[in-house]
């Protein structure tokens, strides 16, 4: 008992000395002696620990949102794309796949909501019937064929059909398939989704989809990665190219 007390002294002291400034390679000393004398599973339990290591990776999450998100073109939702980033992040940290989904359907679902007000809808009308594309045996897709179909209204998919056609591909298609196949993805995220909005049974469609992920989720991590790494890169460039051209017809129309 008599040594536990004196060993208590002496971390009191020691603790003292870690205040004096210039005592800072103390630490590092400290450090290392218990590294070296003590598993690293044992140093690993202790809270202070813990808090030092949440706290380096909380710094690399958000390094690592602002920098995906950096030279995002719209301002007025780049702050919430971030958090939604970091969001993601931690929800792939806690291996919650359908966390992790809704995190990152929602950064998509901000863009393109907010593209989708500000530049489609406005011009829907006029380009609605123009041809998207045209088939080798002379069949052609209007716009409103590629992207609506049969719907009447505008749901989250057509929205996202939408944002492909005019922002991603640039309303430039020599073939429907990569087009299709981004649209299918999106699809797949989109009702992982909705297992955190949804009560009640699924469809037989949407539990097609989901058996299709289902045990393939590590693969699913990065093939979602990827698709939102992909979009965003495209639609930054596109919509980086748009303000150019509108700054080129500001400066002509001033001439």
């Amino acid at each position: 008992m008599k040594d536990r007390d004196k060993l208590k002294k002496l971390v009191q002291i020691v603790g003292d000395l870690l205040k004096v400034e210039g005592n800072e390679w103390l630490i590092d000393d400290i450090l290392k002696t218990i590294g070296e004398t003590s598993p690293v599973e044992e140093i690993a339990k202790h809270s202070v620990i813990q808090n030092i290591h949440e706290y380096c990776v909380e710094q690399k999450i958000e390094k690592q949102a602002t920098e995906f998100y950096n030279s995002f073109p719209i301002l007025e939702i780049k702050d919430q794309l971030i958090q939604d980033y970091k969001k993601m992040e931690h929800e792939r940290r806690r291996d919650d796949f359908e966390n992790f989904c809704l995190c990152l359907y929602q950064q998509l679902e901000n863009i393109t909501n907010h593209i989708f007000t500000n530049h489609i809808f406005l011009n829907w009308e006029s380009n609605r019937n123009k041809i998207a594309f045209r088939f080798p045996d002379g069949k052609i897709l209007t716009h409103s064929d590629l992207i609506l179909g049969n719907a009447k209204e505008w749901y989250a998919n057509g929205k996202f059909k939408a944002l492909l056609f005019y922002f991603y591909f640039n309303e430039k298609m020599k073939v429907t398939i990569p087009f299709n196949d981004r649209a299918s993805t999106f699809e797949e995220l989109y009702q992982i989704r909705n297992q955190n909005h949804r009560g009640g049974s699924s469809t037989e469609y949407q539990q097609k989809t989901l058996n299709k992920i289902k045990g393939k989720e590590s693969k699913y991590y990065f093939k979602f990665y990827g698709f939102l790494q992909d979009i965003v890169n495209q639609i930054e460039d596109s919509l980086l190219g748009l303000g150019k051209s509108n700054k080129e017809i500001q400066k002509n129309e001033l001439k």
